[in-house]
């Protein structure tokens, strides 16, 4: 069988808009002479649509939308994602996450999900039910086994423990399937992609049978979506992988011999790099904004995110802000103007230091003669902020956040000062990395200063700051920040890996005081198992650890 797989990136919500790209798709393949043209999970209307699918005019636009895509079919088949509704059962949601098979003008099959994420980032069980039935369905001489997503991360012979009771491959083996199809959307994060590798490599060698893995691609706010669509052989080869990070249209031959692919993942920076670059360049465009600002210190975390977002808007459409105080430095202005001479944008030079003395003047009665603390700090971040947010409003800039993933888990960051901003690019991006990923960016030519990447971190709110005066070295914060963040170990696990509990018990601490934080900060882009947001949900009152 000649299968067309449409690794396209829809907008959640956009029906029409998603409707023209699944028909363009379509024909395509109906150009290219293929008996069987694929889509990702729930495509028509977007992945994650969450609460929109409680609208029932919603759902009666998406079904109505199905009607008339069907109604373009011929014989070439046509299977996409989208929601449909089961009237007659009054139990439950009565909705389900659906692979709707079209051909000859008609609604031929509709397959259900029957594994229901709810973990992680993962909140499907809100919405949708299990299907109560799995079927192959037989098509131009050939069985289809169709599952979407989650339904194929059940094998028994790879996962030594599963999260559900069933099955729905195995079902549709012993119905007697000859080809796999998968229609998914599951959210990047790195080692993901090699993980399925493994998994559906294992899942053909052992039931020798082809498989088709469609996989959507874009990013939805923090949620990124990869691509990277797998074609496997019946002997378990990898025969066709789609591009990485962009849409790509693949052709498959179930009776072709293809060269085996076998390298699936780069390296931690490029892939990175390559996410967090979707991920700007797809928040900017579905929410309309032409153009990014950053607030830039002349320290890595926002040289870093400048230079992202030049890669993902163009140069032309990035315009920075340097914020001096009596504490910057000379040498932060300094490598801040090479920085921006590199990149070739445009540029703005305000002080704070009017702004901060008028403020601490007007509050000097009301302070009480209190002698200075993180207040005086946090006033001058603040000030920056509101900065920002005037020339963002002003000026339509969408403003990106510079907090890293170590910084945003200590609350080593100012609400309603550096905060400020409607993405967090870095957010889940650990200090360590950062420095990994700007040596990546400057290994052919110095694009990020040099001086930038060699000095020691600071805030520069006060005479001669370093970020280590209130933190430890990152280098131990970032291995301790991880065992607890995405290993989900605790103090003791955590203190005999270290070796020292005192260091542990602190930046545990500042983990759990800072949740307040977190819960008012912008959307992080989420490249790790387990990032700040939707996927980590946490009490901010709570007494786990006084």
């Amino acid at each position: 069988m000649k299968i067309a797989i449409c690794q396209f990136n829809p907008i959640i919500g956009d029906i029409q808009g998603n409707k023209r790209k699944i028909i363009e798709g379509y024909k395509k393949g109906i150009q290219n002479k293929v008996d069987l043209v694929v889509f990702p999970e729930l495509f028509l209307c977007g992945y994650p649509p969450l609460d929109l699918v409680e609208k029932k005019e919603f759902r009666n636009a998406l079904h109505k939308a199905v009607e008339e895509i069907a109604y373009q079919t011929n014989d070439v088949g046509l299977i996409f994602g989208s929601i449909t509704e089961d009237e007659e059962d009054n139990i439950g949601t009565n909705v389900y996450n659906s692979a709707i098979f079209c051909f000859d003008g008609k609604i031929k099959f509709i397959q259900n999900k029957t594994l229901i994420p709810n973990y992680d980032v993962f909140d499907e069980v809100r919405y949708f039910e299990s299907a109560k039935s799995v079927d192959v369905f037989e098509f131009k001489n050939e069985r289809l086994g169709i599952s979407i997503c989650e339904d194929i991360w059940n094998d028994a012979d790879y996962w030594k423990h599963r999260r559900y009771s069933i099955d729905p491959v195995k079902i549709l083996f012993d119905k007697g399937a000859t080809i796999f199809i998968n229609i998914s959307a599951s959210p990047y994060s790195y080692g993901k992609r090699f993980e399925k590798y493994q998994m559906l490599k294992k899942l053909t060698t052992d039931d020798k049978i082809p498989l088709v893995y469609a996989c959507t691609v874009g990013a939805q706010t923090d949620l990124i979506f990869d691509g990277a669509s797998f074609c496997f052989d019946n002997n378990g080869r990898l025969n066709l992988l789609g591009k990485k990070f962009e849409e790509d249209f693949l052709i498959f031959d179930t009776n072709e011999n293809y060269p085996e692919i076998q390298n699936v993942e780069s390296s931690y920076e490029e892939e990175v790099i390559s996410a967090l670059i979707l991920g700007i360049k797809d928040y900017a465009n579905k929410t309309g904004f032409k153009k990014a600002l950053v607030g830039l210190s002349g320290g890595i975390d926002s040289s870093l995110v400048t230079y992202l977002a030049v890669q993902a808007l163009g140069k032309e459409n990035v315009h920075v802000v340097m914020m001096p105080s009596i504490y910057s430095s000379k040498g932060s202005i300094e490598d801040s103007k090479k920085l921006i001479r590199n990149l070739g944008i445009s540029s703005d030079e305000i002080s704070i230091q009017p702004v901060v003395d008028v403020a601490l003047m007007q509050l000097e009665k009301s302070f009480n003669n209190k002698s200075e603390d993180i207040t005086e700090e946090n006033l001058q971040s603040r000030v920056r902020g509101l900065y920002l947010m005037a020339l963002s409003n002003k000026h339509g800039y969408l403003l990106l956040t510079t907090g890293n993933k170590s910084e945003i888990a200590t609350g080593y960051a100012t609400l309603y000062g550096d905060m400020c901003g409607a993405l967090a690019v870095i957010g889940d991006v650990y200090k360590t990395q950062v420095y990994s990923i700007a040596n990546y960016i400057n290994r052919n030519e110095e694009i990020i200063p040099n001086e930038i990447i060699q000095k020691a971190p600071s805030a520069e709110l006060r005479p001669n700051q370093t970020d280590q005066d209130s933190l430890p070295p990152y280098e131990l914060l970032d291995e301790i920040l991880k065992l607890y963040l995405e290993e989900q170990k605790e103090k003791n696990e955590i203190s005999k890996i270290i070796g020292n509990e005192e260091p542990v018990k602190k930046v545990l601490r500042l983990v759990d005081l800072n949740e307040f934080k977190r819960k008012q900060a912008a959307p992080v882009l989420r490249v790790s198992k387990k990032a700040f947001g939707y996927g980590r949900r946490f009490p901010i009152v709570q007494g786990w650890r006084k």
